[in-house]
């Protein structure tokens, strides 16, 4: 391509709106100065942000003038010869400049322990219609001066596709960043090291959280790479348990020893330490007893429902110190034994009574396949009453279970109720088959 004209800009700086609808902008238009939107801010925000002006969470400590500028572009030339790059800072904090880079497209490096997956197809599909480097914006970049290591933490398809255009000498090999520079004099030891692998995962958490939301495993992992602790003890719960997120990113989880799938994460990180679930002390039982009671074949995943309400049940069990009856191990069976008969995990997650999720799995747990089984093997001894759970008539109508069938040790399902509510055509011949 030819090299760009100088550009001639109109003198002055003022513009008229009303001058020039119908000629530069249409006569569908509602253009006004955005200081208009600033004055709707409450007044003690219009001179001070709340959390002030930061780099990392650090506090900048000095910013560019407009006289500084002649002096930093007069070395234009020098600090591309010499750095490889043009760097323009613009804000700095301890141990942080923020600024603008012109540096080439190429060798960033992507670390893949946190950030999105590359998709090949969708890069093709988003800049099919041709690289607009408007829409496309700068690369968002993290330079460490201790190490000269870019890491490309928000840019990946655009930057892709920016070579892909490059390739056909199309665009220039230099380009523009959004840089955040670590200085040379950043810690590496003591008891706040600046790691520019975490610094980069930090940016891409903040930045993709908003507007579009990241997804519940995107963002547990962020925030796991980052030593959240909600998060460090999540990924040891799920670790101790056997559960996996589908990830590779997360390479320990999927490798561990018939690793399931764990459906429903944002709620399993809202609920899973729970009083009523034991604080979190059955989930590697509960998780251990439902991969006993099915293959990996028949169910690769668990729902965050019945995994917790296993860890109810076993909560119940130990509350009662065995003066109940439970049996962990006839629960097993059973499960296995109603699987045989049509009753797939599916079925005993649903329907679920309002406030009381994890009660309601426990419940089905009992009803559909543990009591049913003993009653199978002649068991009657080991039926269990259902005297420790307590749902409103309402829901229990919608099972067909009466309050004074909760109080009793007997409980006869309305089969009718049972077929319409999980779809299955004769759930007593599916007993009795």
């Amino acid at each position: 391509m030819e090299k760009i004209n100088s550009p001639k800009f109109r003198k002055g700086r003022g513009f008229d709106p009303s001058k020039e609808v119908g000629k530069t902008i249409s006569s569908k238009t509602k253009l006004y100065e955005v200081k208009e939107d600033y004055k709707k801010l409450p007044e003690k925000h219009q001179n001070k942000i709340t959390g002030g002006i930061k780099l990392y969470n650090e506090p900048v400590i000095s910013f560019t003038t407009v006289k500084d500028y002649p002096e930093l572009f007069a070395t234009f030339v020098e600090q591309i010869e010499k750095n490889g790059f043009f760097f323009l800072p613009l804000f700095e904090s301890e141990n942080f400049y923020q600024g603008l880079m012109y540096r080439p497209t190429e060798d960033t490096h992507i670390d893949a322990m946190w950030n999105r997956m590359f998709y090949a197809n969708h890069c093709v599909s988003l800049f099919k219609a041709g690289y607009d480097p408007t829409l496309a914006g700068v690369a968002d970049i993290l330079y460490d001066m201790r190490t000269s290591l870019c890491i490309n933490w928000d840019s990946r398809h655009r930057i892709v596709g920016q070579l892909a255009a490059s390739a056909g000498e199309q665009m220039p090999s230099f380009g523009w960043n959004n840089a955040l520079v670590i200085k040379p004099s950043a810690p590496t030891k003591g008891s706040n090291p600046v790691f520019a692998n975490i610094v980069g995962c930090w940016l891409f958490e903040r930045k993709n959280d908003s507007p579009k939301s990241l997804t519940p495993v995107e963002r547990f992992v962020a925030e796991y790479r980052t030593e959240s602790k909600s998060a460090v003890e999540v990924y040891s719960v799920l670790m101790q348990s056997r559960l996996k997120l589908n990830t590779d990113v997360l390479s320990d989880l999927e490798k561990l020893p018939d690793a399931r799938s764990l459906s429903g994460l944002s709620q399993f990180r809202n609920d899973w330490n729970h009083e009523n679930l034991g604080n979190g002390t059955w989930m590697s039982d509960a998780s251990s007893s439902l991969k006993r009671a099915y293959t990996g074949a028949q169910v690769p995943e668990f729902s965050v429902f019945l995994i917790l309400g296993y860890c109810h049940l076993l909560q119940l069990n130990n509350k009662y110190n065995g003066a109940w009856g439970y049996d962990n191990d006839v629960m097993i069976e059973a499960l296995k034994w109603a699987y045989q008969k049509g009753i797939k995990p599916s079925n005993l997650i649903t329907p679920r009574a309002n406030g009381k999720p994890y009660e309601t799995i426990a419940f089905h747990l009992l009803r559909l396949a543990y009591n049913p089984y003993c009653k199978e093997m002649g068991m009657d001894d080991k039926v269990l009453s259902y005297e420790h759970f307590g749902f409103d008539d309402a829901f229990l109508a919608t099972i067909g279970v009466s309050k004074e069938e909760m109080k009793g040790d007997e409980v006869e399902e309305d089969s009718d109720t049972l077929d319409e509510t999980f779809g299955i055509e004769n759930i007593e011949k599916m007993y009795q088959a």
